[in-house]
C-alpha cells in the first residue's frame, strides 16, 4: 500500500499536536507528503456578515493560523520533510473530508478530541467519528496522552 499524502487537520490542542508528530513520523517512514489543515469555524464567517466582526478581524485571524501553521512546518517539524498548509472555513468534519477528496490523500492522521472535547463526542458525535465513518482513505486517530510517543 502506498502512502503518498497524508492529511493532519489541527485545532491547536494537545491532541492535535500529538496527531502531528505521528503525522510527521508517518511522512517520514513513507516518504509521504505532509498537509497540515486548519479549519475557521463558519461562525466567524456569519459573525463578519451580521456586523459584529469586520473582514479585517477574519483576515487577521487567518493570517495567524497561516503563521501558526508554518511555524509548525517549519520550526517544530524535521525540515528535509515536504509540508503543505491549508486553511479552510466551515464546519471542520465537512472541510476535512472535502480537503481530503480535494487532495486525494491517502491517510488522514487526527487527534480524537480537540477543542470540543469528550462532551462535545459524546453528545454530538464529535469530528473525529464522523470522519472515521465517512473518510475516503483509513484514518489514524491520537490521543494527546499515550504514553509512547513515534
Amino acid at each position: 500500500m502506498d502512502v503518498n499524502k497524508i492529511l493532519v487537520p489541527t485545532d491547536f490542542s494537545d491532541d492535535s499536536d500529538q496527531a502531528i508528530r505521528w503525522g510527521a513520523s508517518l511522512a517520514e517512514k513513507y516518504g509521504a507528503l505532509m498537509l497540515l489543515l486548519h479549519v475557521i469555524p463558519p461562525a466567524l464567517e456569519e459573525a463578519s456578515t451580521h456586523g459584529s466582526a469586520s473582514e479585517e478581524i477574519i483576515m487577521e485571524l487567518e493570517a495567524k493560523v497561516e503563521a501558526r501553521l508554518y511555524e509548525i512546518a517549519l520550526m517544530d517539524l524535521d525540515d528535509t520533510r515536504p509540508v503543505t498548509v491549508k486553511i479552510a472555513v466551515g464546519k471542520p468534519t465537512e472541510e476535512i473530508l472535502r480537503v481530503a477528496g480535494e487532495e486525494a490523500v491517502d491517510l488522514i492522521v487526527m487527534g480524537t478530541h480537540g477543542h470540543s472535547g469528550l462532551a462535545h463526542a459524546l453528545i454530538l458525535g464529535g469530528t473525529a467519528e464522523t470522519v472515521v465513518r465517512t473518510a475516503p482513505c483509513p484514518v489514524f486517530t491520537v490521543r494527546a496522552d499515550p504514553v509512547d510517543t513515534p
